[in-house]
């Protein structure tokens, strides 16, 4: 048999699914919040009598306090230990979903929201750091499965959700929605998650957290206004300026860094954020792209495009499953090249002459979903090997940091080449459909080659 390269799976015990299960609690609070706030937006400015582009902002000031605050996970890691900070960061969403379903205008609505995106920036990264230290790195890539079925059921059975409650009480609701979640989230996670020793670091490396900060909250903010000029562009070239900065201030400071770059130098962990940056311009510039194609043109049915869609999600839901006992038989560079083969074979299926046989497209989102997904799934768990302890924060932080990217960077590709002269008036067309997502699944090619990881030394 064919041992995977790095760490082989090992089954999860009963502690281990508790565990897993009460961190899956906690995380499908941001995962619900984003699904039934974007079905509830125009409500909520027909309510509060203010603009769709000023409403925007309760969506992108959120987006932007997630993103400034990753880097600040670790430390505090570090610092307070892992449970103590997801614990603290559960009451801080609490407070923040509480005050939006008070909130009478909406500049209180965007300072809540504000707070829920702070909350949210640590938490993930952190129920990582959990997973990983909690459960083991030979246990990580059957626990990330099993964690990631939320990220594939809540999108699908939030918008029926919200939609309902919508209609029978007010927008407020969706927010109070929040309320027992967080409560279960946090009684669960103080009885049944072990307690994790702080590190006691000394010192908090407040430069390099206003730098990356700064740096991670302008470049998204820039990418996800791509088209527009103006603040967007200034705010994007600001926030490449700050990056540099950062690079060149976290090389003087190594371990000292507010997160540790060193890791790049690791050749498992460079290659895994390299696939999960990849991995992540493919799928979320693909969501951008065929909402664009399916559904705005009106191409197909609202039903039907809807369908396919959420074909996607089912074939990442089912493949992901698999993932462990594929990983035991075959080694993790074969599974990641047939996963982006995959993903490209299905993709090209959507692509003319296929497009409009709806079989061939079902066939095609399926096998794009599962080739995304268990890449995705793959490239998070083996960023984690060969790793101390102490890394595995920071590891955390920076495989965040890498999705946030990848899926800024998806987002705006679609976005900038619909805007382009000679392109835009095609962005709709088969043409311009088939230009778009071939430039994608090129990008995601060139994870598909390259170099074998070295296999480690005895």
């Amino acid at each position: 048999m064919k041992a995977a390269h790095g760490t082989a799976d090992v089954a999860l015990s009963r502690a281990d699914r508790t565990i897993a299960w009460t961190l899956v609690l906690g995380a499908t609070l941001p995962l619900l919040d984003a699904t039934l706030l974007n079905i509830a937006i125009h409500g909520i400015g027909r309510s509060l009598a203010v603009s769709l582009p000023l409403m925007q902002w309760v969506i992108t000031a959120y987006a932007l306090a997630a993103a400034a605050t990753v880097p600040l996970s670790a430390w505090l890691c570090e610092r307070l230990g892992a449970k103590t900070v997801w614990l603290a960061c559960l009451w801080i969403f609490l407070a923040g979903a509480c005050l939006c379903g008070l909130s009478w205008t909406v500049e209180m609505l965007i300072g809540s929201r504000v707070l829920q995106g702070m909350a949210t920036g640590v938490m993930l990264p952190t129920m990582q750091t959990i997973l990983v230290t909690a459960i083991g790195r030979k246990k990580t890539r059957s626990a990330l499965t099993l964690m990631s079925i939320p990220s594939v059921v809540v999108p699908i059975l939030g918008p029926l959700i919200g939609g309902a409650a919508l209609q029978l009480l007010d927008w407020r609701a969706i927010f109070w929605l929040h309320v027992p979640i967080s409560l279960l989230s946090i009684r669960f996670a103080s009885q049944l998650i072990p307690d994790m020793a702080a590190a006691q670091r000394t010192a908090l490396d407040a430069t390099g957290l206003l730098l990356l900060s700064s740096s991670l909250a302008g470049c998204i903010y820039g990418l996800s206004a791509a088209r527009s000029t103006g603040l967007p562009l200034i705010s994007g070239a600001a926030g490449l300026v700050a990056l540099l900065a950062f690079l060149m201030h976290a090389s003087r400071q190594r371990e000292n860094a507010i997160v540790d770059l060193r890791l790049f130098a690791i050749r498992p962990f460079r290659r895994s954020s390299g696939l999960l940056l990849l991995s992540s311009v493919a799928y979320y510039g693909g969501l951008l792209l065929f909402s664009l194609y399916f559904i705005e043109d009106g191409r197909l049915g609202l039903t039907i495009a809807g369908a396919l869609l959420a074909l996607q999600g089912v074939g990442m839901l089912l493949a992901r499953q698999l993932l462990p006992m594929v990983a035991r038989h075959c080694s993790e560079f074969r599974v990641a090249q047939s996963c982006i083969l995959m993903a490209v074979s299905g993709s090209i299926l959507l692509l003319p002459p296929f497009a409009y046989d709806l079989v061939l497209m079902a066939v095609g989102m399926l096998l794009r979903g599962a080739g995304i997904g268990v890449l995705t799934l793959l490239s998070m768990s083996s960023a984690y090997t060969g790793l101390s302890s102490a890394q595995i924060p920071h590891a955390s932080s920076l495989t965040r940091i890498m999705t946030l990217a990848g899926s800024a960077i998806g987002t705006a590709l679609v976005a900038v080449l619909s805007a382009t002269p000679g392109v835009e008036s095609e962005g709709a067309t088969p043409g311009g459909f088939s230009a778009h997502l071939v430039l994608i699944l090129t990008l995601l090619l060139c994870g598909a080659v390259c170099p074998k990881p070295a296999r480690p030394t005895s």
